[in-house]
């Protein structure tokens, strides 16, 4: 698959107003690489996942960012989370209740349920312990209609969100545009480009580049692009994360896995096993006993 991830800032010089246009690709294939989510599941998260990059490029920081979205009491999911970094490298998962049957074409609103709730947390660069959490109902019509809620109630910064997902090519894209404060006249300047953003394709947001989507949705504009960045898939696992975990066993649990000629771990985020041979528990225990 052609990597053409990137999410490129533009300004209109003759509006009150800034925006992100975002391209996933591997990053999103990436994510969903092994995971046998239900189709509704994979467009939520390849949906989510574009969210948490264009959430993060507001932020100038560098800061972390955590977007979930937590199901309600008839939802057929737990949550569903996506975790990036302030260099836009993420990582994400979703976890489905056991009882609750998940049929693919299940409409947004009855994925997440009644009472389901979206949970953005800022954990800043320079203190990520003293975290920042804000709590919005999730809006039964899509992510970007809650993000665009969470902007307007919480923020108090009318924002429009346009967001696609392919799920034959485990993509997805997105449009951000938000107003610049204090300047006069920029609620209208939004609802007049949120118009123009509208007529957008998904075809279009999927195959043609940044210039050219905003070269056709804005052609009378005064728009200034800035260099593109590019989003990546990062995983927070690693097999020293997994040694670490097993040296935390009691070491009765311990013995009793060498006992048991090894072991596997698996990362509820990428799906990816670590697998530990009884050579390798006893070095462990070894190492421990030193």
């Amino acid at each position: 698959m052609k990597n053409l991830s990137s999410i490129t800032r533009f300004l209109f010089d003759n509006h009150g107003v800034r925006g992100e246009i975002l391209r996933l690709d591997e990053p999103c294939a990436q994510m969903l690489k092994g995971r046998n989510y239900p189709k509704c599941v994979r467009t939520m998260m390849s949906e989510l996942a574009a969210s948490a990059v264009l959430f993060a490029a507001t932020l100038k920081d560098g800061s972390e960012v955590m977007v979930q979205i937590r199901g309600g009491q008839d939802s057929p999911i737990k949550y569903a989370l996506v975790n990036i970094r302030g260099d836009l490298s993420f990582y994400g998962s979703a976890q489905l209740k056991e009882d609750t049957p998940c049929p693919d074409d299940l409409s947004f609103g009855n994925l997440t349920g009644q009472g389901s709730v979206l949970v953005l947390t800022i954990f800043p660069a320079d203190d990520p312990k003293n975290k920042w959490q804000g709590i919005v109902s999730v809006d039964s019509k899509s992510i970007a209609a809650t993000l665009e809620g969470y902007f307007k109630n919480s923020q108090q910064l009318p924002t429009t969100f346009f967001i696609w997902s392919d799920d034959q090519n485990r993509s997805s894209a997105g449009i951000m545009l938000q107003v610049i404060p204090e300047i006069a006249g920029n609620q209208e300047s939004l609802e007049h480009l949120s118009i123009l953003t509208s007529t957008m394709t998904e075809k279009e947001i999927m195959t043609l580049s940044p210039a050219e989507c905003l070269g056709r949705l804005f052609a009378h504009e005064q728009v200034r692009v800035f260099p593109p960045k590019t989003p990546s898939f990062r995983c927070i696992c690693s097999r020293e994360r997994c040694e670490k975990a097993l040296s935390s066993l009691a070491p009765s649990a311990l013995d009793s896995l060498i006992a048991d000629h090894g072991t596997s771990m698996t990362c509820q985020h990428c799906g990816h096993t670590y697998i530990f041979s009884q050579k390798d528990l006893e070095d462990l225990r070894v190492k421990n006993n030193q």
